[in-house]
Parts: C-alpha cells; sequence; structure tokens
C-alpha cells in the first residue's frame, strides 16, 4: 500500500506543543473510550508480545477493558504474573471479563517462539488481534541462541515466525466474524537510521553499529506490516505498523552517558518536552487494535504515530524520537524482497 496522501490525525492539536509526560496527550485508556471500545471487543481474542514492562503491559491494561480475551507473553513468567494480577485487580470497568493468560516466549530463541506459539494454539482456537510489541534497542553487539545479531533476530526473525506460526487462525477468525483480523507491530523513529541491509543484514561483515542495526530491525517491523497487508487484505488480515514515541523504560536500558550525546547537549533530558508516559506511549498501538478506521483494507499497510497515521519526515523533523517517515518505510520491492528472503530463512512459508 502507498503512503497516505492525507494522513488521518485526529489527536494532532494535542501534539502541536507538547509537554512532557502526562501532558495532554491522549493515554490509552482515553483512546478506548474516545472509540467507544469499553466492552466492544468481547468474543475477540488478542496475543501480544513482551508484557512484562512497558508500553506492552499498559497496552494490555487498556485492551482489558475492552472485554476480550488477552494473551500475554514473557520471559520472566512470575514477573508476568504480577503484571496479570495488577491489570485484573485495578481494572475500571472490566470486572467480569476473562482473565489474560500468560504465554512465554524468549524472542531470542525460534525455538521457544515456536512452543509459546503451540501453547498458545492449544488454549485459543482464533486470534483476532496480534500485537508485536517486544523489542530490544541499541545493545551491544551479541547473538541470539539461533546466531542471529540480537537485534533484527530478536525484533524481526523471531516475531516474522510468531506471525508465520498463528496466520492461519488470523485467517480464520476474520473469516468465521465477519471482521478483519490485525497483524500489528511496534516499531519507532529509529527506522530513519537506515533501511535493510541486506548483504549485512547480521553484521557477519563487520561494521557493527548499535543504532544503524536498530534502525534496521525497526525498518523491518514496518515492512513485515506492510507486506502481510499487501499479501492477505483480501482475506481479511490487515496490517500496521507504528511509532510509539519517545517513551522512557526498560528498552533504554543499554543506553550509556556517551549514547545520550547523540541526543544534543543535554542528552535525554533535552527530548523532556517530546516524551510521554508508558500509557501515553501505547495509545497508538492500541488506536491500532480498537479503531474501526483500520477495518477498510484502504486504509490498511500504513505506518502510525501519535495516535494517527504519520505523515512524511519534515525538514528539520529528524529529531531523535520524532514523527515522520522516511521515504524507505514505503518501498515496495525492499518489502517483498525482506518477506522473501525472511522466509528462506526461517524455513518456513506464509
Amino acid at each position: 500500500m502507498p503512503a497516505p496522501v492525507s494522513p488521518f490525525q485526529p489527536y494532532a492539536s494535542v501534539h502541536v506543543k507538547t509537554n512532557g509526560p502526562g501532558d495532554a496527550r491522549p493515554s490509552s485508556f482515553q483512546v478506548v473510550q474516545d472509540e467507544k471500545a469499553i466492552g466492544a471487543l468481547k468474543g475477540r481474542t488478542v496475543l501480544i508480545t513482551g508484557c512484562s514492562s512497558g508500553i506492552g503491559v499498559e497496552t494490555a491494561r487498556a485492551l482489558y477493558e475492552t472485554g476480550a480475551t488477552l494473551f500475554l507473553t514473557a520471559r520472566d513468567m512470575p514477573k508476568l504474573e504480577k503484571v496479570i494480577e495488577e491489570i485484573v485487580s485495578t481494572a475500571k470497568y472490566n470486572k467480569d471479563g476473562p482473565r489474560p493468560q500468560p504465554i512465554e516466549i524468549d524472542l531470542s530463541s525460534l525455538d521457544s517462539v515456536r512452543k509459546g506459539a503451540a501453547d498458545f494454539k492449544s488454549k485459543s482456537k482464533q486470534l483476532n488481534i496480534l500485537i508485536n510489541n517486544a523489542g530490544v534497542m541499541a545493545c551491544p553487539f551479541g547473538k541470539t541462541q539461533d546466531g542471529f545479531e540480537t537485534q533484527i533476530g530478536t525484533n524481526h526473525f523471531a516475531h516474522f515466525l510468531l506471525f508465520a506460526e498463528v496466520k492461519d487462525l488470523l485467517l480464520q477468525s476474520a473469516k468465521e466474524s465477519g471482521i478483519p483480523s490485525r497483524g500489528i507491530n511496534v516499531s519507532s523513529a529509529g527506522h530513519r537510521a537506515g533501511g535493510i541491509l541486506f548483504d549485512n543484514m547480521n553484521f557477519e561483515n563487520g561494521g557493527y553499529e548499535k543504532f544503524r542495526s536498530y534502525g534496521q530491525s525497526k525498518t523491518a517491523n514496518i515492512y513485515m506490516a506492510n507486506s502481510i497487508h499487501r499479501h492477505f487484505a483480501d482475506q481479511g488480515l490487515h496490517g500496521l505498523s507504528l511509532h510509539p514515541g519517545a517513551i522512557m523504560t526498560e528498552l533504554a536500558r543499554h543506553m550509556t552517558a556517551e549514547d545520550e550525546k547523540l541526543f544534543g547537549p543535554e542528552g535525554m533530558k533535552g527530548l523532556l518536552p517530546i516524551m510521554k508516559n508508558p500509557s501515553q506511549g501505547a495509545a497508538t498501538t492500541v488506536w491500532a487494535a480498537v479503531s474501526k478506521r483500520f477495518d477498510d483494507a484502504d486504509n490498511g499497510g500504513r505506518y502510525l504515530a501519535e495516535v494517527g497515521e504519520s505523515g512524511p519526515v519534515t525538514e528539520g523533523g529528524m529529531v531523535p524520537g520524532g514523527t515522520g517517515y522516511c521515504p524507505h518505510a514505503y518501498d515496495e520491492e525492499a518489502e517483498e524482497k525482506l518477506w522473501k528472503v525472511t522466509q528462506e530463512i526461517l524455513k518456513v512459508q506464509v
């Protein structure tokens, strides 16, 4: 799908002048309210990765109020169990809905992804919304258990394999319900650091640079969502990707004092006016999941930001954490190449 000519941005006015976490920008719960989605997803099933901390928790918290049956993944199961208990005990409206169910998935292991997917499929015969939320950012060079560079392996290959494992359920659920299913990838403005290094995806030829690697993996998230939409929209499966915003979460745990200098003389403090709290950071994900706008296939295959459809990056707009997509975000040839290469590497067919 091409980039939107006139991006739909329902919350544009509150993003003109920002004032840091907790300002007028919408929270994930406000989005559920604004979309009249309280209790509106009863009977539907949502699978979300990375729910032991950060925006994954807030995404799950907001979607729990929709009445949907939630399956939440993490590698730290005791931590995830505490999150689930807290979500249920503090719910504002959902007092008798199905309790979220934990699924163990360590995205650094393809075997763990397969086992987690099998566990999910043993517990649910439908899946309406898949949210690939988990990720790592700007970590030192390393490899996953399967030999992939850590960021592309965790952020892209593991999530692609999960999609491949549950794709048939997404399609079946769309057919049975008459409501399109959704595959949502949490990407980032970090995609602007560059596209896919097809000749050096795992930096086996050297040249590792952690922000360049992160940018590649976040571009891959966009390409995967766009390709999902291109290949399956006519079967009722729509793909979306998004930038959640600048949020201080555990995702930034690998950031060093030297890294912070890249954000300007004040480091991360200089980003404070545009930063969000975790609930505001989850708002765009929740919008992608609940807005009826995305039941229309013509609105799929899009990169979202600030609880709206993102426009292109503007002149002078390449600030870290800012909005706007770079031209390579909508490169159909590169999307299809990655779609094909990923299947070959993972030995799957979707």
